[in-house]
């Protein structure tokens, strides 16, 4: 964790000296589980509460089990979005998504390769016609940019 975390200020130290002329877009990261109270003017006297989701709390003890919260429990104001049926947490880092990816595929072209190696051989004969496959008993012609004949396989 400490490699990739240096690893990504220096690449960021990087990106900022070479890019000292140039105006910077700094990609916004999700505040959606920091807990911290931001001052909001808007909500007037309703409660400000913390800005953590209900897919971190525990799915016992509950009184409503399915939305995680308790009878006259009060409510964010982005509940929708906080709720357990808002957009997923994601605990994996990408590093561990990319490796259960990789694993994956690897494991599905392994099988792949065995049932390809295991395959047994066709049960009956395969076809045989005479004249090299009847091509002048049905119509081909020495021009023909695709011969006419019986298909062997």
């Amino acid at each position: 964790m400490a490699l990739r975390a240096t690893t990504s200020r220096l690449l960021n130290a990087r990106l900022l000296a070479a890019n000292n002329n140039k105006n910077i877009i700094i990609r916004a990261q999700s505040t959606l589980h920091t807990g911290e109270v931001a001052q909001d003017p808007q909500i007037g006297d309703y409660p400000n509460l913390p800005r953590n989701s209900n897919q971190l709390r525990s799915p016992f003890g509950w009184w409503d089990n399915q939305d995680r919260r308790n009878f006259n429990e009060t409510l964010h104001e982005e509940d929708e979005i906080l709720g357990v049926w808002g957009p997923d947490i994601h605990t994996y880092s990408p590093y561990k998504a990319l490796g259960q990816l990789t694993l994956f595929f690897t494991l599905l072209g392994g099988f792949s390769a065995f049932i390809y190696k295991v395959r047994p051989e066709r049960p009956c004969a395969q076809r045989s016609y005479p004249f090299d496959g009847l091509k002048e008993e049905l119509g081909s012609r020495e021009n023909d940019i695709r011969t006419r004949g019986a298909r062997t396989e």
